[in-house]
């Protein structure tokens, strides 16, 4: 959860900048950086090993810090971790260009100063890189940077966390972090937690554009989480600021290496890509903020803690959101981090949905994992932190830190805490324990507490909760100067634990007085101890007593368990002199025995009984019972057994169970629920005295919820009554009752009536409501002023046909039949399984062989019809009620079936011959419809087959159709045919009739002999260029002949009329003996002549 301030722990850094020669260090680390209560006894290790090289304080900045709105240098790693002897890409911008140098150090130990330097780059070339800009949607800011420097990891460079120092040619400083893995299998795994690090981070934290999962510090435009928020972040990025958030790491890892545990160094973004490598070790460290998980790491942590790994989580607020990873635009998988915060936004739902652990669709509260949770107000301001309350402090892991309950470590709770959550499941564990409890006032100013936990789980993994992020300031001063050598020691023995196991029980410790009186309830305490005569809190055995009184009147505890290992317990002996009580714990062959000397004591002749003259229900009461002589003295010695009754028979009555009195005498709590006279009775087991009867009067508790009744089913959208009572937990009806209820309901419909906001009379009243609808629903009463007060009751509401619902396909295809179903729908939209009406159907489709279903009844108020429709295009399907009551309208697309012929079509019905005509062809199916996925290929064919015609090649048509063009020659009636080349039915054709064109020749038809002054006919016939009879001529000719007597008879000039057609016969007479010439010619056109040869005979 996101800080009440813009509080970043990397802030912290600015503590030791100065301006000056060289860093200032933090106070506690110019002397002792920490004085630790454990002494570091570890063999030789890898860590030990490292941590005897010389450290230096070069690792703390000096006084120029590069800001992200200027950006004088940046920077990035191309991974969160890497192996030794594999290469990390450094990633670097400076503005403006200019020379850096890079040194990177390991954190630790160190003799104190905390770093080693491993590394000096003393000039490399900068270049300003471009900026990094948020995706609109998703505010996913990945720099898309070009490579500045790769590091080739030495095989000798120990596994750990590795800072790098980036300073420019100006001085300006930034750092840059990742992580050195060896992967073996220490007893110790720390997990750097880089995730949480990148939610938080907005670079460019430029006060516009910089983007992180949080609201409170992003800039710029909204996102598709409705605020500045982004809903991805990418590791491909700086972080804000100095870019080192890690001082409560920083001061974890000091302590764990000065130590001198064996620990290697991995991070989350490692446990997701990898979670079984968990189990290669004892104990998985969680150390600082580690909000952010994938449900890869849930299941692996929780798998390693169920296989008997040891967990601890030193920090609070762990593991309470779920993010997704996706890879980075280049490929590189986990590089891209994804929270929605929302179901309602995320793309996907079900257990990857990036929500809180413990919210739907997830369903999966942290609390049974880590003993404790994060919760609402549980975060300070920054400054000085609450104070850590220790409780249970028998527990051994609090051994040898002289800490008792009630005890305080100043300042290390905060800035945010976990607490148990009784809302939700603890863990299942039988010694779950709650370390302490730890009041605070949050930033809201309200009173609050913060709870530490430990745990062992059923394979025997112990799971330890700090419940504070700021735990490791316990441990080393570097930063905060808050080290306290007792959680110093606590953390040690937690990690002795770990690696040795818990201690273990070596005896029985039996405390009792060394005298009593006959008949006289004492108690005794037993405790389970270890070797050192110390609690062994998590002892979980079955102890038993016996003493060396047998006489009648004894009272021993039954066989018991131990709380937190030790147990208080009470018995009566009887027996007089000296007599002994032992405690024994045969499976593990442990016992103690104490010599408690017994007086003998006065007779008991009575009972008496007080209490109070009132009571509430449900309110614990004191009565005070007392066994008396003759004189009304109590009797100390009484041993015999009390038991309780009362009027009051409800099953939420607490009577004390069957007792002995003390001294003589007892005082015992009482908790009767019925309102009304009661009355307790005490009485003897034995019946060797009177009982004794004491009578009070019970009220009613304040109302804590309505009960609201009905005997009605009332039908959909009829009012019917109900009953409010204003009750208490018992079931008393609360008379005083005088909040006003506000009616609420599950039906949410129109037509819904509810009471207005009432008053009860005398905590009862009578209402009515209305209900649209059916099945069942609700209806709740809420105190208007006390909402935790309220009611819910059930109603079944009988169905009522309110509309019909249809469903049919969206498309269809002409011809083909298709279902629709009809349902006669309430008024959520259920089905009314009792109707059984008639239904009409009807369509926008009025063509021939459109098929509708018969006027029909529903059958248990829905069924399903066959529909066929002809006509493609937007269709209408409507169905109504018999009496019209009822009706929906559907939409439907229909398209066309496949085509099953070919519609040829042309403007031009009498095309001239030689002349181009236009023509279209349209793929059609049966009923007339363009079928626009005709893909078939089109031949073109014609009754003209003249050679000189032109048809179109071979083609394919565009959504069915297409145009083309043809040039016939003929004249006189032809077709033009297209047809599919694979599906030759699939075919149509167009008829024209062929004009002949214009007249291009000119043919003078006569005998080649004739008789001298007799008559004979001629034609004169004009053809076109294609040879058709030029029927269209209308132009004149002129005859001439080679006989030029005057008895010759030529025609006299003729123009042709629409009658001749293109030819006409005339009639000549020649005189002239021998071969003479006839010539008839166009009288405009001389091309269009013609000459013929007669040979003139004698009569």
């Amino acid at each position: 959860m996101p800080p009440p301030a813009r509080f970043v722990v990397g802030t912290l850094i600015a503590l030791c900048i100065s301006v000056g020669a060289g860093p200032a260090l933090p106070s506690a680390a110019r002397t002792t950086s920490t004085s630790s209560a454990v002494t570091a006894a570890q063999p030789d290790n890898p860590i030990v090993v490292e941590n005897r090289q010389a450290g230096t304080f070069g690792w703390l900045p000096g006084p120029n810090a590069a800001g992200d709105a200027t950006g004088q240098i940046k920077g990035y790693w191309s991974a969160t971790s890497v192996r030794q002897n594999e290469t990390i890409t450094l990633y670097v911008t400076v503005n403006p260009s200019q020379t850096y140098a890079l040194d990177i150090y390991r954190l630790g130990w160190y003799q104190g100063t905390g770093a080693r330097l491993r590394l000096h780059e003393g000039s490399l070339s900068g270049t300003t890189q471009s900026p990094c800009v948020p995706d609109a949607t998703t505010g996913l800011i990945a720099c898309d940077w070009s490579a500045s420097y790769t590091l080739s990891v030495p095989s000798d460079w120990t596994s750990g966390v590795y800072l790098g120092l980036l300073t420019n040619a100006q001085g300006f400083q930034n750092y840059v972090l990742f992580v050195v893995r060896d992967d073996r299998p220490a007893p110790f795994l720390y997990q750097q937690n880089i995730m949480t690090n990148q939610a938080y981070n907005n670079y460019p934290n430029d006060g516009r554009t910089g983007k992180s999962l949080y609201t409170y510090n992003s800039y710029g435009a909204n996102t598709i989480s409705g605020e500045t928020r982004a809903v991805k972040v990418s590791f491909d990025r700086p972080y804000a600021d100095f870019g080192f958030p890690q001082a409560d790491e920083m001061e974890f890892i000091r302590w764990i290496e000065r130590m001198g545990y064996d620990v290697t160094y991995s991070t989350n973004v490692d446990t997701h890509a990898d979670g079984a490598s968990l189990r290669n070790h004892k104990a998985f460290l969680s150390v600082g903020h580690d909000e952010y998980w994938s449900k890869e790491i849930f299941d692996a942590i929780e798998g390693a803690r169920d296989a008997g790994v040891n967990l601890a989580f030193f920090a609070a607020d762990t593991g309470s959101v779920q993010v997704r990873f996706e890879p980075s635009a280049s490929g590189l998988p986990n590089r891209v981090m994804i929270c929605y915060k929302s179901a309602a936004i995320d793309p996907v739902n079900g257990p990857t949905t990036t929500v809180a652990f413990r919210s739907p669709p997830v369903n999966r509260p942290e609390q049974a994992l880590r003993g404790v949770m994060a919760f609402v107000g549980g975060m300070v301001t920054s400054g000085t932190l609450p104070d850590y309350v220790v409780t249970n402090s028998s527990h051994w892991i609090y051994a040898g830190t002289g800490l008792k309950d009630g005890d305080t470590v100043a300042r290390i709770v905060g800035y945010e805490m976990d607490r148990y959550d009784s809302q939700f499941a603890p863990p299942n564990s039988p010694n779950w324990t709650l370390l302490s409890h730890s009041p605070f006032t949050n930033y809201q100013g309200n009173a609050s507490y913060a709870n530490s936990s430990i745990y062992q789980a059923p394979s025997r993994a112990w799971v330890f909760s700090s419940g504070t992020i700021s735990w490791s300031r316990g441990l080393d001063g570097f930063w905060h100067g808050s080290a306290d050598p007792r959680i110093q020691q606590v953390t040690a023995n937690l990690f002795s634990a770990f690696l040795n196991g818990a201690p273990e029980v070596q005896g029985l410790a039996l405390s009792a007085p060394g005298a009593t009186t006959a008949g006289t309830a004492f108690t005794v305490t037993v405790t389970a101890v270890d070797g050192q005569g110390a609690p062994v809190a998590s002892y979980d055995g079955t102890i038993h007593f016996t003493s060396s009184d047998t006489s009648p009147g004894v009272v021993l505890p039954p066989d018991s368990t131990l709380s937190g290992g030790t147990g208080t317990f009470t018995i009566t002996l009887a027996g007089t002199g000296s007599q002994t009580v032992t405690v024994s714990d045969a499976a593990r062959s442990l016992s103690a025995t104490a010599t408690v000397v017994v007086s003998s004591a006065p007779r008991a002749e009575q009972l008496r009984i007080s209490g109070p003259a009132t009571a509430t229900a449900g309110d614990a009461f004191s009565v005070t019972v007392s066994a008396v002589d003759g004189q009304g003295n109590p009797v100390p010695s009484y041993s015999g057994t009390i038991h309780f009754t009362s009027s009051d028979t409800a099953a939420a009555v607490r009577l004390p169970p069957d007792a002995a009195l003390s001294g003589g005498q007892g005082t015992f709590n009482v908790t009767l629920t019925t309102a009304g006279a009661q009355t307790v009775t005490a009485s003897d087991v034995a019946s060797s005295l009177p009982s004794a009867t004491a009578s009070l009067t019970v009220g009613a508790r304040a109302a804590d919820h309505l009960a609201l009744t009905t005997s009605a089913s009332p039908a959909s959208g009829s009012s019917f009554p109900f009953t409010v009572t204003s009750l208490d937990g018992f079931g008393n009806t609360d008379t005083a009752y005088a909040g006003k209820v506000r009616f609420t309901s599950s039906d949410t419909l129109p037509g819904v009536v509810l009471p207005p906001d009432s008053t009860l009379a005398s905590g009862q009243g009578t209402f009515t409501a209305t209900l649209v609808a059916p099945g069942s629903q609700t209806i709740t009463g809420t105190d208007v002023g006390t909402p935790g007060i309220s009611g819910t009751m059930s109603v079944a509401v009988a169905q009522t046909v309110r509309s019909l619902k249809v469903t049919a396909p969206a498309t269809a295809t002409a011809g083909a039949a298709f279902s629709v179903t009809v349902v006669a729908a309430d008024a959520r939209g259920d089905p009314v399984t009792g109707y059984g009406g008639t239904v009409h159907f009807a369509s926008s489709d009025t063509s021939a062989g459109v098929s509708l279903p018969p006027d029909s009844p529903l059958t248990n108020g829905q069924r399903t019809f066959t529909v066929r429709l002809t006509r493609a295009g937007p269709q209408t399907l409507t169905v109504s009620s018999a009496d019209g009551a009822l009706t929906t309208t559907t939409n439907v697309a229909v398209s066309a079936a496949p085509a099953t012929r070919l519609i040829v079509s042309t403007a031009t019905p009498t095309p001239t011959a030689g002349t181009s005509l236009s023509f279209s062809v349209i793929a059609q199916d049966q009923f007339a419809n363009t079928d626009l996925a005709y893909a078939g290929r089109v031949h073109f064919s014609s009754t003209d087959t003249s050679a000189t015609v032109v048809l179109p090649a071979d083609s394919t048509l565009v959504n069915g159709q297409g145009t083309f063009t043809a040039t016939l020659t003929k004249a006189g009636p032809q077709t033009i045919t297209a047809t599919d080349k694979v599906v030759a039915a699939v075919t149509g054709n167009v008829a024209v009739t062929v004009q002949p064109a214009a007249a291009a020749k000119l043919t003078l038809g006569a005998p080649n002999s004739a008789r001298a002054g007799q008559s004979f006919p001629v034609t004169v016939t004009l053809t076109d260029q294609f040879g058709n009879v030029a029927s269209g001529y209308r132009g004149a000719v002129h005859f001439t002949s080679s006989d030029l007597l005057p008895t010759v008879v030529l025609p006299a000039d003729y123009r042709f009329t629409a009658a001749d057609a293109g030819a006409h016969s005339f009639s000549v007479t020649l005189w002239t003996i021998g071969g003479q010439t006839i010539t008839v010619r166009d009288t405009v056109n001389a091309a269009l002549s013609d000459s013929h040869s007669v040979s003139v005979g004698l009569l």
